[in-house]
């Protein structure tokens, strides 16, 4: 774990996030329980709505934090805690990466419908990009995301899409912007 300011936070590797993600939970008093959770994941197998996740992840998990925190969060961080939440609630319908390797480079997030069940095929790539409060107005703000994270994550749907041409891939652009909000567009070709 790396360590700074007397707050702890995980360092995001999958085999060890779990325990290092309960552990600075538990420490920061961060409330994991699943009545701020279910109903947007449970939702989600139905409408198949991303943003709603991405809301619920903002709202109910990072909007427990102190405002100082979010000058120390960086995007390993919210990519490591989605991954963990979105894992928790969800694993019996997709499998998940974080730094999925391509040709392209490493995509922050995916999820991918596990094989016999309507999620199959269903495939979700992620690009998150954080940004501290000094530069929260200004992005959010934005109507639009920036040309070069549209050009990010276009090509790794496209390099998923060539490996694995039977998905139905849908790519994402996901701002935070410490705790002041959050934008999320779907990326399309």
């Amino acid at each position: 774990m790396a360590q700074t300011d007397q707050t702890v936070y995980p360092v995001c590797d999958t085999d060890g996030f779990d325990k290092n993600n309960e552990y600075y939970n538990e420490m920061n008093h961060i409330e994991g329980g699943a009545p701020r959770y279910v109903p947007t994941y449970e939702r989600f197998t139905e409408d198949r709505r991303f943003e709603p996740l991405v809301q619920n992840y903002f709202e109910q998990y990072l909007g427990q934090f102190p405002a100082q925190v979010f000058d120390k969060i960086n995007e390993n961080f919210i990519r490591c805690s989605f991954f963990e939440l979105c894992s928790r609630y969800l694993s019996s319908y997709y499998t998940f990466a974080i730094e999925q390797n391509n040709s392209a480079g490493r995509s922050d997030f995916e999820m991918t419908g596990i094989p016999g069940t309507d999620y199959y095929k269903d495939d979700r790539i992620v690009e998150f990009k954080y940004f501290k409060a000094k530069e929260a107005e200004h992005m959010l703000a934005l109507n639009d995301p920036r040309p070069e994270d549209v050009a990010q994550v276009r090509a790794y749907a496209k390099d998923t899409k060539l490996k694995f041409p039977i998905y139905n891939v849908r790519s994402y652009i996901v701002y935070i912007c410490a705790n002041k909000g959050w934008k999320c567009w779907e990326v399309t070709e």
